[in-house]
């Protein structure tokens, strides 16, 4: 009997072994997949990751070729892509409720603003789609609703082509200021990745916005607004 019971707990603890091996050998995998998720659901619009790769020993994490495509309306290029992340894990974090992320850091990205004839844009778009509430996608998961304190975000040398469809063939070229956040999740006791992708969302859109109307883009759709008014009161 104690032989059978010692056998059966030998084979639990390979069988435990092995689904622990399987989760940390795809953890990678994992990872991107939450990021695709929580970045669709929360933008409404696709996104999608090439490559993670996650160094536990070293507490770090790289998410590679990560683009969130224009909303319905636009163009078929895409609104961000953001080459190479870095981020970096407070280890002593791990496995505890909250999960702290000391850094993450983006360079060189690329932002595709696109302007209309009423006035609006894609950054508009995608910001009207996040306050419009969770699509909802059905699949939850421990991952997603992990919550998470990150201490610092940067972006830096990010390139801005912005048009509009008064000149589509006239992009204008925009250097955007770096980004930098500090504290996200820290007063709430950690929030989970939805409402982070949200907060850092929201900031970069700003950004995008505040330098769009600082290179003329606004002026241009506003000139051509004004243009169309006065021709319609010209034939009355």
């Amino acid at each position: 009997m104690k032989k059978s019971i010692l056998i059966l707990a030998a084979g639990f603890l390979i069988l435990v072994a092995v689904i622990l091996y399987q989760l940390l050998a795809n953890l990678d995998s994992i990872v991107a997949g939450v990021i695709e998720d929580v970045g669709t659901d929360v933008l409404k619009t696709d996104v999608r990751v090439s490559g993670v790769s996650i160094d536990l020993k070293e507490g770090k994490a790289a998410i590679a070729g990560m683009t969130i495509a224009n909303p319905k309306g636009y163009s078929s290029a895409k609104l961000f892509e953001l080459k190479d992340i870095v981020v970096d894990l407070d280890l002593s974090s791990l496995g505890k409720d909250v999960l702290v992320i000391e850094a993450v850091r983006i360079q060189n990205p690329s932002i595709n603003f696109e302007g209309d004839a009423d006035g609006g844009s894609n950054m508009q778009t995608l910001m009207d789609n996040m306050n419009s509430g969770s699509a909802d996608s059905g699949t939850k998961t421990d991952a997603k609703d992990a919550r998470m304190i990150i201490s610092r975000f940067e972006m830096s040398d990010a390139q801005v082509k912005a048009t509009t469809k008064m000149k589509p063939g006239e992009p204008m070229e925009i250097k955007l200021p770096a980004i930098k956040m500090s504290g996200i999740g820290k007063a709430q006791g950690g929030v989970t990745a939805n409402v982070v992708a949200k907060e850092i969302t929201t900031e970069m859109i700003r950004a995008v916005l505040k330098a769009a109307a600082k290179s003329g883009v606004e002026q241009v759709i506003e000139k051509k607004k004004s243009g169309l008014l006065d021709k319609l009161k010209g034939n009355n």
